[in-house]
C-alpha cells in the first residue's frame, strides 16, 4: 500500500508538472512572438522615415524649382477636414519658397463641421467662379485625392507641381512631386509627417502654426472615424500635433449641433429603408445642395441597427445629380471596388464614385433629365434603375420579402 500512495504521489506530482511545461513553452513562444512583432514594427518604422526623409528631399527640391511662382491649391470634391488641413500645411510650406498660393474648392462647403472649421481658422480659401482668372496661376497641387482632373479646364502652362494622398490612384498621376502613401488612414498625417521633419521648422508657437496643427488633428480624427481606423502613423502624427494645437478651438470644431435636416432626412431613410439581409438601402429623395452631408450623416447612423452590415443611402442633390454614400462594416465588401463595379464609368472613363476602408461615395449627373417637369415621376425612375443595380449586384430579386418595419 505504501508503495501504491508513493507512486500516486510521484504520478500526481508529474501530473502537475507537465501543464507548468506547456505554459512556460507558450510563455516564451509568445515573448519571442512580440520580440519579433517589435523588430518587425522598428523596421517599419526606419523604412518610413528614411522614406520620409528622401520625400522631404523631393518635396523642397520641387518647390525650390518653384521659387516665386503662383500655385492654385485645388480642393476637390467637397471639402472636408482633411482635404482642408493638407491644403493649409502646403500652403504653410509652399511660403518658405516664396510662392504665392491661392485654396480653391468648386464644391459648396455643406457639412456643419466643416463650415466651423473654415470659419474658426479662418482659413481664407475661395470657391471657383467663372470670374476667377486661372491663368495667372502657374502651378496647381491636388490633396486627397484619387485622381489629379479636375471639374474646371486649366491653362496648358498650369503643371500639377504637388500630388499627395492615401487612396488607391486611378491610372498614372504625373506630378513633379507625388507623394502616395495607402497604408495611412489620413492625408493630414503624411503632411504631419513634412511638418514634423527639422528642415521646415515648425515649431507650433506663433498662432498660424497652432491653426495649422488642430486643423490637421482635425483632419486625423475625422478621416480615421475617431481613430477607429487609425494606422500607427497616423498615431504618431497625432501625438507630434498633439504638441502643438489649441485644444479649446479643436473641441469647438468638432462638437457642432447635427443640424436640423439631416435629422430629418435620417427619419426619411429609416422610413424608406429597404433591408436585403445586411444590407440596406434607403432613397431620401430631393435634397438642397447645403443638406447633402446628411445623406452620408444618414447613412451613418443607419449602420448602427442590429444585423445591417453595409448601407447605400441617396438622393437627387440640388436637381443636377445622383448623390449617394456607401457605409461598411463588411469584412468582404471594398467600397472602392463595389461602387465602381455597380456604377462605372463616364464616357470619358471616368468611374462615378469610388471609397476606402469603410466608406465611400457616388455622384452621378442627371444630365437632360434636369429638364423633367415632373419631379415625382423622375425620382421613381432614377430610385428604380439605382435599386435594380444595388439589387443585382447583391444578387437578389426586386420583388423578394422586404424588411420595412
Amino acid at each position: 500500500m505504501a508503495n501504491n500512495r508513493e507512486k500516486d504521489r510521484h504520478t500526481k506530482v508529474e501530473y502537475k508538472a507537465k501543464p507548468k511545461s506547456i505554459a512556460a513553452k507558450l510563455k516564451a513562444k509568445e515573448a519571442e512572438l512580440i520580440s519579433l512583432k517589435n523588430q518587425l514594427n522598428e523596421t517599419a518604422v526606419m523604412v518610413n522615415e528614411s522614406s520620409t526623409q528622401e520625400k522631404v528631399s523631393d518635396l523642397k527640391h520641387t518647390l525650390a524649382g518653384a521659387r516665386g511662382s503662383s500655385l492654385l491649391i485645388w480642393i476637390k470634391g467637397y471639402p472636408d477636414p482633411d482635404n482642408i488641413a493638407s491644403a493649409l500645411a502646403l500652403r504653410w510650406i509652399a511660403a518658405k519658397y516664396e510662392i504665392q498660393t491661392t485654396i480653391m474648392h468648386y464644391e459648396k462647403i455643406s457639412h456643419h463641421e466643416n463650415r466651423a472649421l473654415v470659419k474658426k481658422i479662418d482659413i481664407g480659401m475661395i470657391e471657383y467662379s467663372d470670374t476667377v482668372d486661372m491663368s495667372s496661376f502657374d502651378y496647381y497641387a491636388v490633396n486627397d485625392s484619387q485622381s489629379p482632373e479636375l471639374p474646371v479646364e486649366l491653362p496648358e502652362a498650369c503643371k500639377l507641381l504637388v500630388f499627395v494622398d492615401h487612396h488607391k490612384t486611378l491610372g498614372n498621376v504625373k506630378s513633379t512631386f507625388l507623394d502616395i502613401r495607402e497604408n495611412y488612414g489620413s492625408n493630414a498625417a503624411i503632411y504631419s509627417e513634412y511638418l514634423k521633419h527639422e528642415d521646415f521648422q515648425f515649431s507650433g508657437e506663433t498662432e498660424e502654426e497652432k491653426k495649422i496643427a488642430t486643423a490637421l488633428m482635425h483632419g486625423v480624427r475625422s478621416d480615421t472615424d475617431n481613430f477607429v481606423n487609425a494606422t500607427s502613423f497616423d498615431y504618431a502624427a497625432s501625438q507630434f500635433l498633439s504638441q502643438h494645437l489649441d485644444r479649446d478651438l479643436l473641441a469647438l470644431i468638432s462638437k457642432q449641433s447635427i443640424p436640423g435636416k439631416t435629422m430629418d432626412l435620417t427619419q426619411i431613410a429609416l422610413q424608406r429603408k429597404d433591408v436585403r439581409g445586411t444590407f440596406m438601402f434607403a432613397g431620401v429623395g430631393y435634397v438642397r445642395d447645403e443638406d447633402r452631408d446628411g445623406i452620408g450623416q444618414s447613412a451613418d447612423y443607419l449602420l448602427q441597427r442590429e444585423g445591417i452590415e453595409t448601407v447605400v443611402n441617396y438622393g437627387i442633390v440640388d436637381n443636377k445629380f445622383i448623390d449617394g454614400s456607401l457605409r461598411t462594416k463588411s469584412h468582404t465588401v471594398d467600397p472602392d471596388k463595389w461602387i465602381k463595379e455597380v456604377f462605372g464609368k463616364d464616357e470619358n472613363g471616368n468611374y462615378y464614385g469610388g471609397g476606402r476602408k469603410d466608406k465611400g461615395g457616388f455622384q452621378i449627373p442627371l444630365g437632360v433629365f434636369t429638364k423633367c417637369s415632373d419631379k415625382e415621376l423622375l425620382w421613381i425612375l432614377i430610385k428604380k434603375t439605382i435599386d435594380e443595380l444595388l439589387y443585382e449586384k447583391i444578387g437578389v430579386e426586386e420583388n423578394s420579402i422586404l424588411d420595412n418595419d
